[in-house]
């Protein structure tokens, strides 16, 4: 998959910079490609496609791109997709992120995940929790919190291989976990549910909100150089502010 800035941006990238992650780029679901209440077609290489059958749990398109997902609070009516299942290692860097509007309070929308014990969720305004059976709960208020019907980027990002260590970001605004428990994650974790967590059964933590571009980038292209240029590539695309350079 290429990734092609075609936007002029705030922070000196010049139009036409690429990343070439291949395989590497495990999802890719954006906005304006396509996307309808049944189907969000992926833009990676891998053809991984998120679908919902069933028209009680679709979400729905909205003006200018994206998907909005309710949160109901019932299974048979809340909003989900699943895609093919895909496994990231143990010990392997990856970089997941979301652009996305979560409306109503920030309660522990999750918007990946497979089952109960392997999650990507926003546990707060105030903190993230990835979970792989080993939790990490990063505290990131000290930094910035995430705002309800605002339009942000977010990204999680785990380095250094056995070390295992998490940072999250808001529009390039870093927070590494000092001084809390969610600095280091090794675990394996796999993934094939958008916007619920533990699908197909006990499902909860249902994502409401929309979400415009989800992906997830694993190995050895999860470089510093390659956030930047996704962060760059991701403001400029949604018009959004870079916070600070980490």
């Amino acid at each position: 998959m290429i990734l092609r800035n075609r936007y002029k941006t705030h922070a000196g990238i010049p139009q036409g910079s690429t990343i070439n992650s291949g395989s590497l780029l495990e999802i890719y679901f954006q906005a304006n490609i396509g996307e309808i209440a049944s189907i969000w077609r992926d833009s990676s290489v891998n053809g991984n496609h998120a679908s919902q059958s069933t028209e009680d749990n679709q979400p729905v398109r909205v003006a200018g791109g994206g998907l909005d997902f309710e949160d109901t609070n019932d299974a048979s009516t809340a909003s989900h997709m699943d895609f093919t299942n895909f496994d990231i290692g143990a010990s392997t860097n990856f970089l997941a992120f979301i652009v996305c509007k979560i409306e109503d309070a920030v309660e522990a929308p999750c918007f990946l995940s497979d089952s109960g014990t392997e999650v990507m969720q926003f546990t707060t305004d105030s903190q993230f929790q990835l979970k792989t059976g080993i939790n990490s709960n990063i505290t990131h208020s000290s930094i910035f919190t995430i705002p309800t019907d605002v339009k942000t980027l977010f990204m999680l990002e785990r380095t250094n291989g056995s070390t295992g260590t998490l940072k999250v970001y808001k529009q390039g605004l870093v927070c590494d976990g000092d001084n809390n428990a969610g600095s280091t994650n090794t675990g394996d974790i796999s993934l094939s549910n958008l916007g619920v967590k533990n699908n197909p059964s006990n499902e909860s933590n249902w994502f409401d909100g929309v979400m415009y571009d989800v992906g997830v980038l694993t190995g050895t292209a999860v470089t510093a150089r390659n956030r930047n240029l996704i962060t760059d590539y991701l403001l400029s695309k949604h018009g959004l502010e870079r916070l600070a350079n980490d």
